[in-house]
């Protein structure tokens, strides 16, 4: 009987060995994978981070135009007990419309108008308009209401500007002006009531209108 170990060693590899492993090699999908993930990942980056401004924009538009519905819905139920409007209201109207924004830090600006009209509901005219945050005075008022108009009634104008500024700076690279306007009506100061130019400003027992 043949002792194996007296064999002579064969140091070379076995038959097929090669090809085996290189068979392994190819059905391995390990290193597949990775590629594929190489290439997709910045790929779902980017449509993450674009997702997110596009979101945050739309978010910011949403709150613009609730602004200027809130501030318009404010001064329609102003009561007639002050006798109109002054400053000071504004002043908070313009707070309480920075306060719906937040979290957002931008300026934001806000111009307000009052529009009367005569005895058909025609002709409308602006009878006083406030602005604050640097807004410049609505320039559209009287178009924007035409044919709006009730029998000596008034309405009012609101339109707020906010400049949105995406903080990733990824997709939306730069800042987008972004502008709503509403129209309401006085719940209070009626014309029935003595109120044919709509509500005072500043009242006529005394004030300020700026």
């Amino acid at each position: 009987m043949t002792n194996p170990e007296t064999l002579p060693f064969d140091a070379s590899p076995p038959r097929g060995g090669l090809l085996r492993r290189l068979r392994r090699l190819l059905r391995d999908g390990c290193g597949t994978v990775a590629i594929e993930f190489a290439f997709a990942l910045p790929i779902l980056c980017g449509m993450t981070f674009a997702l997110y401004e596009i979101t945050q924009g739309v978010i910011t538009y949403m709150k613009v135009v609730d602004v200027a519905d809130t501030v318009s819905d404010l001064i329609g139920q102003l009561l007639t007990a002050p006798g109109g409007i002054v400053t000071q209201d504004f002043d908070n109207y313009y707070i309480a419309a920075q306060l719906v924004m937040k979290p957002d830090t931008g300026t934001l600006k806000l111009a307000i108008a009052s529009v009367y009209y005569d005895a058909t509901g025609a002709n409308p005219v602006v009878a006083w308009h406030v602005e604050r945050g640097g807004a410049a005075a609505i320039s559209n008022a009287v178009a924007f209401v035409n044919g709006l108009g009730t029998a000596n009634g008034s309405t009012i104008v609101v339109q707020t500007t906010y400049t949105y500024t995406s903080l990733l700076n990824y997709f939306i690279t730069t800042p987008i002006v972004i502008s709503a306007e509403i129209a309401g009506q006085p719940r209070n100061y009626l014309p029935g009531a003595g109120y044919n130019q709509g509500i005072p400003c500043p009242p006529a027992n005394g004030g300020t209108c700026s």
